[in-house]
């Protein structure tokens, strides 16, 4: 080691993997120094994550050399990699859901007191790791039991809780809202000042030039450039990603809002909203926006038939719309996409043909027969129209990128051909690349006449694609934004409640001026 590498807490030196028939990562140098929050960017497919889990000995065969602490070492198996204190945190959960929290964060180290489990100090050191996530639970509720932004926090403490010298994060916000990504920057940064290495992984540019020194981007498994984070802009990081410049990003079309599609009225689920009622026009995009527990996915669910409503009228063209499960719903034109492309979105041990055509298998069936070859030109057309890669049908879904689950997940909802599409966190966790062609595919959808509602954290996505945004707090419409009214800063004020922004949402939720039939964008 020269003098230049004092002070480096990781080190690759020319790394290589190779799968049969591609090299997923060609020749990459990177390095992190102790203190560092350094990023890794690139689109889905770009290596990143292949690079990081040749780091926690996922591979046997990698080539190149890795030095931790200047010491070269051979990370050929992850017991390894945590022996030589590297901790991390996927994107996709390694949490065991049917057990509880204090058996997830404590496993394979759970105290004991003789040949028994002593449950008191196990439950004393669970709480003392997920204080240091912020999260107040009941470290004995299941995993199954608690919600993804919870499960999210549980999966860092977790990692915390092995004392790592070198972190990598794996798009740790994913799930998170606004006020538990400002928490989870407190403990980076308390993390960065204990001289902890952290490399952190996230599509979210505003995230990476918020807390990162440095950042590496990768494209088709080679580095493209290291940069520090003041010497470089974020169009110039679009720019090595994809090729392409980020200025159009949210291209808007013009086109024509017709007459109301979706009426809701004084609509309930007790404990979750409260007397909500809207309308939402034929080719029109409805954003709803609010902080993690203002009952929009709640509100959604009830929407497409996953759960009951307890009191309250939904209307699809002046048509009462009843039924008890989602299948009736989608029968009537509403479809849904889940936040959740892995446990309630997708059936990842399926084709990619096999979840696309889920929801039309009796439109390709005749007298009980079902025929996938009746589907064949439409799969062709929605694997080209959202640029699925590889663009093979019979490929198995849990097996591509997670950009590329997400638009066969679209692409699921979009072979329905959909009256109504609720579209819940379309985009989370997916790379630029796929961003720009999942809102190309909104933009196509309401341009065509289908009523969008759009559910998103991400609020450049709701200024950029809404007609209009409804503002949800603690259960309840409280504002409606029109699009010429709409930023960043006015969406997440009003979110948390500030009155000086949006037009006031009546008693029963009911916007004032939100008729928006005729108008054109």
């Amino acid at each position: 080691m020269s003098e230049d590498d004092i002070g480096l807490a990781l080190q690759m030196r020319n790394v290589r993997k190779r799968f049969p028939g591609t090299i997923a990562v060609d020749d990459v140098s990177f390095e992190v120094y102790a203190g560092e929050v350094h990023a890794l960017v690139g689109e889905n497919g770009a290596g990143k994550s292949t690079l990081m889990k040749m780091l926690a000995g996922s591979f046997d065969d990698y080539e190149g050399q890795i030095f931790i602490n200047s010491k070269e070492v051979k990370l050929h198996a992850p017991t390894t990699a945590k022996k030589y204190g590297i901790g991390m945190i996927y994107q996709e959960l390694s949490l065991a859901r049917p057990i509880s929290i204090v058996e997830n964060l404590l496993a394979g180290r759970l105290p004991r007191k003789g040949l028994l489990l002593d449950k008191a100090a196990a439950r004393k050191q669970a709480l003392a790791l997920l204080k240091r996530v912020g999260l107040e639970i009941d470290p004995d509720l299941p995993i199954e039991d608690i919600s993804p932004h919870e499960a999210q926090l549980v999966e860092i403490a977790k990692v915390l809780g092995n004392n790592p010298c070198i972190l990598v994060m794996d798009e740790p916000t994913s799930a998170l809202s606004r006020e538990e990504v400002e928490r989870l920057f407190a403990i980076i940064d308390t993390l960065r000042k204990r001289g902890i290495a952290i490399v952190y992984i996230s599509h979210h540019l505003p995230e990476i030039f918020r807390i990162a020194d440095r950042v590496t981007v990768m494209r088709d498994g080679k580095k493209i450039a290291t940069k520090a984070i003041g010497e470089i802009s974020r169009e110039e990081i679009v720019q090595m990603m994809v090729g392409r410049s980020v200025k159009e990003f949210y291209k808007r079309d013009e086109r024509q809002i017709g007459d109301t599609r979706l009426k809701v009225s004084g609509l309930s689920r007790f404990g979750f909203f409260h007397d909500v009622a809207f309308e939402a026009k034929q080719g029109e995009t409805l954003g709803i926006c609010g902080l993690s527990g203002a009952g929009r996915t709640e509100l959604a669910r009830v929407l497409v038939g996953l759960d009951r409503a307890d009191e309250g009228r939904i209307e699809l063209d002046g048509h009462e719309v009843q039924g008890r499960s989602m299948a009736e719903f989608l029968e009537k034109g509403i479809a849904y996409l889940t936040e959740d492309r892995k446990i309630e979105g997708l059936a990842l041990r399926l084709a990619v043909d096999e979840n696309i055509l889920a929801p039309i298998v009796d439109r390709l069936s005749s007298s009980a027969v079902y025929s996938k070859s009746k589907g064949k030109s439409l799969i062709e057309r929605l694997v080209a129209e959202l640029a699925i890669y590889p663009p093979d049908p019979g490929r198995t879904v849990g097996n591509l990128s997670g950009g590329n689950q997400q638009k066969v997940l679209l692409a699921k909802w979009l072979a329905s051909a959909p009256k109504v599409l609720i579209l819940d966190e379309p985009t989370r966790g997916v790379d630029i690349g796929a961003k720009m062609t999942i809102h190309a595919s909104i933009e196509k959808l309401a341009r065509e006449g289908c009523t969008v509602i759009l559910i998103s954290s991400d609020l450049p996505e709701l200024v950029g694609l809404s007609d209009r945004v409804l503002i949800m707090r603690k259960g309840h419409f409280t504002r409606e934004m029109q699009y010429q009214e709409c930023s960043e800063e006015s969406l997440l004020l009003a979110a948390n409640g500030d009155a000086a922004y949006g037009a006031v949402v009546g008693s029963a939720g009911e916007a004032n001026g939100a008729t928006a039939a005729g108008s054109a964008r």
